[in-house]
Order: structure tokens, then C-alpha cells, then sequence
């Protein structure tokens, strides 16, 4: 009996041993991800102000001149994007810098503030929101990823708490947009089509600029989040 409860002992404390280096190491990791989110937030802050000293008037600025900002004509294919021209190249370029940043997300009802960067990979989205290199950079459809819980940069944690009508900002290098969420809905894993450009290439009066947020659904691993802003 002594036996018994002296092997039940042990393995309790080994089970309490292995907690805690979990917990020690997932704090570890956490909070190295959290550092690295806040120094690529101040390198976006900062690559903005340089260029932006005046954001209203830039804002107004750009807004006049929509057409010359617009990143357009992409050929979209399983195997990702091909750009059809210089031209494109010399506009996705405005935005993003050496580092792979787009800018900054903010959504002042989640209290969140987070730097933006290209693509959607488990390297990107563990310190910063990625930016699906399958749909637009400025006008027509941004589309963004990123987690809703773990030790990775979790921005979308809280993205099921907003409502039709709340407000989310996008903000580059050459100007800031403004959204309004139009829609939430749950779509299946393999579903990209919320996530791809808009035609919106022309830049018609009918046209309309969107934000896409994605995130994963709690124990629904066959689902997304996906919320949907229009440009107010």
C-alpha cells in the first residue's frame, strides 16, 4: 500500500513538473511573439509618419487620385498570383517596405493596434496580421488572417464581438481607409472566394472597397470567421 501511494506521489509530481515547463515555455514563446509584434508595429508607425507628416491631407490627397494608387490587373491561379506589368509592381511597392509591412490595423472597439504584413504563413501571423497576397493592396478588397488564441499574436481573439456598423481602419503609407462592418459569417476552410480581389480594377462609381478579416473558429476547425467592412 505504502508502495502504491508513494508511485501515485511520483508520478503527480511528474505530471506537476511537466505543467509547469509548459506553461513556463509557452510564456517564453508568448511573450518573445509579443516582442517581435511591438518592434514590427513601431517600424509601421514610424515607416508611416516619414512618409505621412500630414495624414488628412494626405488622405484627401489620395482619395483625388484613386487611379493612380490602384493595384489592378493580377492574374489569380492554384498556384498563387502572376502580375501582369511593371506598373503593378511600382504600386504594391508604395505599401509595402524591406520588412514585408503593409501598415497598420486598427479597430478602437477591440482595442486593437496591430502592424499588417504580407502573407499568411505560420511565420508571418505569429507576430503580426497577414495579408492574403491573393487580394488587393489598397483599393478593391484587403484581405486579412490572424489567430484568435495561442501563444502566436492573437489580434482576432475578440473579431466575434463586433457588429454590423462598427468601424475598422486600414492604414498605409499612402493614406488611411475607412471601414464599416457590413457582414459576419462562418465559412468552411477550404472557401477562398471572400478572400480573392474584387473587380473593382477599374475604379468605377459603382465600385466598392472592402476589408476582410479571417480567423479560426473554437473547437470548428472546419470553419472561419469571416467579417466584412465596406469603405465609408
Amino acid at each position: 500500500m505504502k508502495r502504491k501511494f508513494v508511485a501515485i506521489l511520483i508520478c503527480a509530481i511528474l505530471f506537476a513538473c511537466i505543467f509547469l515547463i509548459e506553461i513556463s515555455l509557452y510564456k517564453i514563446v508568448f511573450l518573445k511573439n509579443k516582442e517581435k509584434s511591438e518592434e514590427l508595429l513601431k517600424i509601421a508607425h514610424e515607416m508611416i509618419d516619414m512618409k505621412n507628416e500630414d495624414n488628412t491631407t494626405n488622405e484627401a490627397s489620395y482619395r483625388e487620385n484613386k487611379a493612380d494608387n490602384r493595384i489592378d490587373e493580377k492574374e489569380y491561379g492554384i498556384g498563387g498570383i502572376t502580375d501582369k506589368n511593371e506598373n503593378e509592381l511600382n504600386n504594391k511597392n508604395k505599401i509595402i517596405n524591406e520588412n514585408g509591412i503593409l501598415g497598420i490595423l486598427v479597430i478602437k472597439k477591440l482595442n486593437i493596434e496591430a502592424p499588417v504584413r504580407e502573407g499568411t504563413s505560420q511565420d508571418v501571423i505569429k507576430t503580426a496580421v497577414g495579408h492574403f497576397v491573393e487580394s488587393d493592396y489598397w483599393n478593391g478588397n484587403i484581405s486579412l488572417a490572424s489567430h484568435n488564441g495561442g501563444a502566436n499574436a492573437h489580434y482576432f481573439e475578440k473579431i466575434n464581438s463586433l457588429k454590423i456598423g462598427d468601424e475598422i481602419e486600414y492604414i498605409t503609407k499612402i493614406g488611411r481607409k475607412k471601414y464599416q462592418v457590413k457582414s459576419i459569417s462562418k465559412i468552411r476552410d477550404t472557401d477562398w472566394s471572400m478572400v480573392m480581389k474584387t473587380n473593382n480594377s477599374k475604379n468605377t462609381d459603382n465600385a466598392q472597397n472592402t476589408i476582410t478579416l479571417i480567423t479560426c473558429i473554437s473547437r470548428q476547425p472546419n470553419y472561419r470567421l469571416c467579417i466584412r467592412g465596406v469603405e465609408v
